[in-house]
């Protein structure tokens, strides 16, 4: 008998200790679990932040070379939006509250100002000098906070810094002596670039609405089958009909087929529409290798398969390289105007001359037989409203979308500051408004607009 109640008792406590070991592991694990997602949301947060950051930095150098009240009221409320999404990403970090109180502060004002100015503008017929001031310095400001940012998050990402160690940093900032950590560095010089700005009252609310829009080149286009979009893939990527492999299909705004297939040591995708059996789009999963092709034979290749489309007069506008492929930019040309909205992206691979991305969207929902308006506004009137500051450099005509789903004629300007860098201006050849502000960005590889 005892025996058997010693047996019992040892199975119990046993069974106790494995429950107990199960419960402890179980607790590990979720506690570890916490943690990774814990970190994760916090990297997030940081990526938020520098992007929400760099963003508000090209809002607000655009801000100073605008003339035109109605624009200069549409980038101040682009600047207070960019201003509000970075301030809610620093609110998800941990050490926001603690040791950030100038560069929320910044935030936070930069946001209040632009708010006052999206609507005083209009009512005074632009900036007064000291607003403009006010905004160069703050230019000036957010364009460091936004480098420094940049720098850290290249940091953490090849491993230098982790966020733990910017959280500690930060508690030597306020600490007298020693030599103040990288991350904490970082922030205190941050923390010490901020310009004097007025103290103002934000009383109303920032909303954008964004519409969308049918594709107009395929609207009065039959349905085809799939059979017939496999086709229409085939001939486009110049293989054998049997070797893609339906995927099914996407709905959207422009419903595709979806096919796939293996060829030239890679793996590509491609979309044609169900609506007019048009290449939508392709992409290529193969690894690029060194590149063999310069980007003048890059650009040819890329005309070749745009002339071959036969959609009409396209002209390549930009182009860069991105890891070893040549994005190339073409757009309509219709009677000596560029129209922008009327986009076509190809992608070639430097290392082979092959297509390895295609993307016609915004081709495809924006092109139609169009009417032009008539030029009221000439070149030299349009010039007047560009900045003694800025030197054009030179000009075409160009159509251009606007944020409510229309399209406006406009003188383009390629202007350079005293400082080498480069805008585009569009002012409407109709009213004389100028209607928006580019920042053009060139090296060896090419150029893009921000």
């Amino acid at each position: 008998m005892k025996k058997r109640t010693t047996i019992r008792v040892m199975t119990f406590l046993s069974a106790a200790v494995i429950v107990m070991g199960i419960l402890a592991w179980n607790g590990t694990r979720k506690s570890r679990a916490l943690e990774l997602y814990a970190k994760a949301s916090n990297e997030r947060a940081f990526d938020q932040l520098v992007s929400n950051v760099e963003e508000l930095s090209n809002a607000l150098e655009k801000s100073i070379y605008v003339t035109d009240p109605a624009l200069e009221s549409s980038l101040c409320t682009q600047i207070f939006a960019r201003a509000m999404m970075a301030q809610m990403s620093m609110s998800e970090l941990p050490y926001a509250a603690q040791k950030l109180e100038q560069t929320a502060g910044f935030v936070s004002k930069v946001g209040d100002y632009a708010a006052v100015l999206s609507r005083t503008v209009g009512v005074n017929g632009g900036y007064t000098q000291n607003e403009l001031d006010a905004l160069k310095s703050l230019s000036e400001t957010a364009s460091i906070m936004s480098m420094n940012l940049r720098d850290m998050q290249t940091r953490l990402a090849g491993g230098e810094l982790t966020m733990e160690e910017i959280y500690d940093s930060l508690q030597f900032i306020e600490e007298e002596g020693g030599e103040v950590p990288l991350a904490g560095s970082v922030f205190e010089t941050i923390e010490a670039e901020f310009p004097e700005l007025p103290s103002l009252i934000y009383d109303g609310p920032f909303s954008e609405a964004l519409t969308g829009r049918q594709p107009r080149y395929i609207e009065s286009m039959r349905s085809v089958s799939e059979e017939d979009a496999k086709s229409v893939a085939a001939e486009f990527l110049s293989v054998k009909s049997e070797s893609l492999v339906s995927q099914g299909e996407i709905g959207g705004t422009i419903p595709c087929y979806c096919f796939v297939s293996y060829h030239n040591g890679g793996e590509y995708w491609i979309y044609v529409t169900k609506q007019g059996g048009v290449a939508c789009g392709v992409l290529c999963s193969r690894a690029i290798n060194e590149k063999n092709y310069s980007v003048e034979t890059g650009l040819t290749l890329a005309d070749k398969i745009i002339d071959n489309l036969e959609l009409g007069n396209m002209r390549h506008s930009y182009h860069t390289v991105e890891d070893g492929v040549l994005l190339v930019n073409y757009e309509h040309v219709e009677n000596g105007v560029m129209c922008y909205p009327d986009l076509i992206k190809i992608g070639i691979a430097l290392d082979n001359g092959q297509l390895v991305s295609y993307d016609a969207q915004g081709f495809i929902s924006a092109h139609y037989d169009r009417d032009l308006p008539e030029e009221k506004v000439s070149r030299v009137d349009a010039q007047a409203s560009i900045p003694d500051s800025l030197t054009v450099l030179s000009h075409q005509m160009a159509l251009i979308p606007s944020p409510g789903g229309d399209e406006r004629l406009c003188h383009e300007f390629v202007c350079r500051s005293e400082e080498k860098q480069k805008y585009i201006i569009y002012v409407n050849a109709v009213t004389g408004a100028e209607e928006k502000i580019l920042i053009l960005l060139e090296d060896k590889d090419g150029a893009l607009t921000i």
